[in-house]
C-alpha cells in the first residue's frame, strides 16, 4: 500500500498542471483511512474510519473535474450515510448486547455468556455490519456507486481507491466471520452475495466498450472473489482470499497505470470503438498490459493463478464445486473482456484512431511509470513463482485473526 501511495503522488504531481496540492493531500488522507480500518478493533473506531474513508474517496472522485464525476462522488457521498448509519446502529447493538465496544472483547463476552433471546437482537446487528460491507467494498446490489467512482476518477486515483476498497473489505469480512461466524447462514449470506457479485461484474464488464469501464467491473467482480475465499470460513479460505486481495491490488494497478498513459500521457481514447495501433507506437506499453491481463486471468506464472488456485481448492474441500466453477468462470471470462479491450486498442490496425493521427511517431512513456510498471510485474512474477513469500505472512495473520471455533 506504501509503495503504491508512492506511484500514486508521483504520477499525480507529473500528471496534473497546476493546484494539485489538496489533491495530494486527499491521496494521503485516503491511505490514512484504509491504515485506520486495519488497524481498529473497536467498532467505534472502526466506524469513525469507515465513514471518513467514504468522504475521502468521494473527494478524490470529485477532484477530477467532469460533472460525471462531481454527479458520481454526490451519490456515494449520500449512499455512504446510509451505510455509515447502519454500522452505528450495528456498534450500538453490539454495545447493549456484549457491553464492549472492542471487538476481541465483544467475541469473548458471547461466546462464554448466555445470550438467551438475544439471537434475534444479533441477527439485526449483523445485517446492519453487512450493509456496511456491502458498502465498503462494492459488491451488488451497489456495485454500479463503485463502478461509477472507479470510472470517474483518474486512472492512477483508481490505484488508490480500489486498494482502500479492498483493504476495507478484508476489515469488514474479518470483524463478520468474527463476530457472527457461529450464526446459522450468517456465511451463507456472506458467500452468496459474494458469488451473486462476481458473477454480475464480470457480465457488466464482458458488454462494456470503454477500457476503463471494463476496468471499473472487473474490480467490482475480483472484489467478489476476494470476499468468497473469507466467506466460506475455513483457513484455506480465509488465506486464499486474503492473498487474492493483495494480488489484485497489485495486477490491477498495472491495468490502471497502462490506462494512465493511455489516456492522459499519450492523448489517446480509451475506447475500444476508436482506438487502435497503440502496439506499433508503443510497444512496452503492449506488453505491460498484456502481461497485466495474463496476472489477472490467473494465468501461471503470475500472482492470480495461485490465489485463485487456492480458493478453488477451499471451496472443493468444503463440498462446493459449484462455486470453484464459478470462480473457473470468471477468471476465463477475466481473459475474455481484457483481451477483447487490448485487442482492439493495442492490436488492432489503427484505421481512425485519434492516436496514430497525431503528429508524433512515438508513443512516448514517462521514464518513472515505466519503473513503476516494472516493479508491479516483477511484484506478480515474484508472488506466482514463490507464493510461500507472502503466504508465510498471511497464514500467521489468519491465525491471529480469526482464531474461533469454526476454523478448521
Amino acid at each position: 500500500m506504501s509503495l503504491l501511495l508512492l506511484f500514486v503522488v508521483v504520477i499525480a504531481t507529473s500528471s496534473l498542471d497546476k493546484n494539485h496540492g489538496p489533491y495530494i493531500a486527499i491521496i494521503f488522507l485516503t491511505y490514512v483511512s484504509a491504515a485506520a480500518v486495519l488497524m481498529a478493533n473497536d467498532f467505534y473506531n472502526l466506524w469513525i474510519a469507515v465513514e471518513l474513508g467514504s468522504l475521502l474517496v468521494a473527494g478524490l472522485v470529485a477532484s477530477s473535474g467532469t460533472s460525471f464525476a462531481q454527479k458520481a462522488a454526490l451519490k456515494y457521498t449520500f449512499f455512504s450515510a446510509l451505510a455509515g448509519s447502519g454500522l452505528a446502529i450495528s456498534l450500538g447493538l453490539i454495545l447493549g448486547v456484549t457491553g464492549y465496544v472492542n471487538v476481541t472483547d465483544a467475541i469473548n463476552s458471547l461466546m462464554t455468556n448466555d445470550l438467551g433471546g438475544m439471537h434475534a437482537v444479533l441477527y439485526v446487528a449483523f445485517g446492519f455490519l453487512t450493509l456496511a460491507w456491502i458498502y465498503a467494498g462494492g459488491l451488488i446490489p451497489v456495485h454500479p456507486l463503485k463502478s461509477d467512482v472507479y470510472r470517474s476518477a483518474f486512472p492512477h486515483a483508481t490505484i488508490l481507491l480500489q486498494a482502500q476498497s479492498k483493504l476495507m473489505l478484508v476489515a469488514l469480512s474479518l470483524v463478520l466471520l468474527r463476530m457472527f461466524g457461529l450464526l446459522p447462514f450468517a456465511r451463507e449470506v456472506m458467500l452468496s452475495i459474494s458469488v451473486l457479485t462476481m458473477i454480475v461484474g464480470i457480465v457488466m464488464a464482458l458488454i462494456q466498450t470503454d477500457f476503463r469501464w471494463i476496468l471499473a467491473y472487473l474490480i467490482v467482480s475480483h472484489s467478489g472473489l476476494v470476499t468468497v475465499g473469507l466467506s466460506l470460513g475455513t483457513y484455506q479460505g480465509i488465506v486464499g482470499g486474503l492473498f487474492q486481495a493483495v494480488n489484485d491490488v497489485v495486477y490491477m494497478s498495472i491495468l490502471l497505470l497502462c490506462c494512465e498513459m493511455l489516456l492522459y500521457f499519450g492523448k489517446g481514447s480509451t475506447s475500444i470503438k476508436f482506438s487502435g495501433g497503440i502496439a506499433k507506437k508503443s510497444p512496452w506499453l503492449a506488453a505491460f498490459v498484456i502481461l497485466g491481463a495474463f496476472a489477472a486471468s490467473g494465468i501461471p506464472p503470475f500472482n492470480g493463478f495461485q490465489s485463485e488456485l487456492i480458493i478453488i481448492q477451499a471451496a472443493l474441500m468444503q463440498g462446493l464445486p459449484e462455486i470453484a466453477a464459478v470462480v473457473l468462470m470468471v477468471s476465463v471470462s477475466t481473459f475474455i473482456a481484457l483481451f477483447r479491450a487490448i485487442y482492439c486498442i493495442f492490436l488492432r490496425p489503427a484505421g481512425n484512431s485519434p492516436v496514430m493521427q497525431s503528429e508524433a511517431n512515438e508513443f512516448e512513456m514517462p521514464k518513472t511509470v515505466f519503473v513503476f510498471l516494472a516493479v508491479l510485474l516483477a511484484i506478480t512474477l515474484v508472488l506466482g513463482v514463490y507464493p510461500q513469500l507472502a503466504l508465510d505472512f498471511l497464514t500467521e495473520s489468519a491465525l491471529k485473526v480469526v482464531f474461533v471455533p469454526w476454523v478448521p
